[in-house]
């Protein structure tokens, strides 16, 4: 993990300093209409915190570009300048997982406002596959960062049915971390929980996003991810497992 960690920064100067004669498989016009899928999706998460379960929202699905603007699921931004395979982009973190802790012991209930990430990041789509380095302010009451490196390939399977598999890592700084996991005093004494305070921590993920042609241009797409939380967070004690799951069913229309 270390090491990982270490080599983000060689990656991400190695993807800006991609040689211009590779460039030419990169198309330099923003598309001047909507270009991608957008539809509706039933999402479910488990962040296995206190006694809270699996929780399901139906909400809009979208993965598309427009001129500079963009939304990838649970991303939205700007595309600025251009940079190695891809840009430099704005980006905002859409984040629809809910932060409350419950109480095992007692009921009592401790809610934690949803994080505001804010950054900047880039997506450089490779010959050899997608790569998202980004990097967060939480603007909200955490006041932490984010930071995340995200892999995916593309493999086209079955009748036009396509995989992309994904793995990453993620870093959570320490007020990132303990403003969602950790328990102060007072929280302690209100819940029944031991107090704990939750350092900087790193999270491995590995997920896979399945593409399934319906008719025309309607689509099923199915995404499963699994993320494994770092030691700082999994010794929390309202933490219950040490990983968390997140899925989604979308049904969208593609436009070309």
């Amino acid at each position: 993990m270390k090491l990982l960690l270490k080599a983000l920064p060689h990656l991400l100067i190695a993807l800006l300093l991609t040689p211009l004669h590779a460039m030419g498989d990169v198309p330099n016009s923003l598309p001047d209409h909507i270009v991608g899928d957008i539809g509706v999706a039933v999402y479910t998460s488990n962040l296995h915190i206190g006694a809270e379960g699996t929780q399901s929202l139906i909400l809009p699905y979208a993965f598309f570009d427009y001129q500079r603007f963009f939304v990838r699921i649970d991303e939205v931004g700007i595309k600025t300048f251009k940079m190695g395979y891809g840009y430099l982009e704005v980006i905002g973190k859409i984040n629809l997982d809910s932060y409350k802790v419950k109480s095992p012991f007692n009921g009592a209930s401790i809610n934690r406002s949803d994080p505001i990430p804010l950054g900047l990041g880039t997506f450089q789509e490779t010959p050899i596959g997608g790569f998202f380095v980004n990097a967060y302010h939480d603007f909200g009451k955490s006041k932490g960062a984010l930071y995340e490196l995200l892999y995916f390939a593309e493999l086209e399977t079955y009748q036009k049915i396509v995989v992309y598999p994904q793995v990453g890592v993620e870093r959570q700084s320490n007020q990132y971390a303990n403003y969602y996991y950790g328990i102060n005093p007072g929280e302690s004494q209100l819940t029944g929980y031991s107090a704990y305070s939750v350092p900087a921590t790193n999270n491995l993920l590995a997920g896979i996003m399945v593409e399934i042609p319906v008719i025309d241009s309607w689509y099923i797409n199915v995404y499963g991810k699994r993320k494994w939380m770092g030691n700082g967070i999994n010794n929390s004690p309202v933490v219950n497992r040490s990983f968390q799951d997140n899925l989604f069913v979308a049904l969208a229309y593609r436009f070309k």
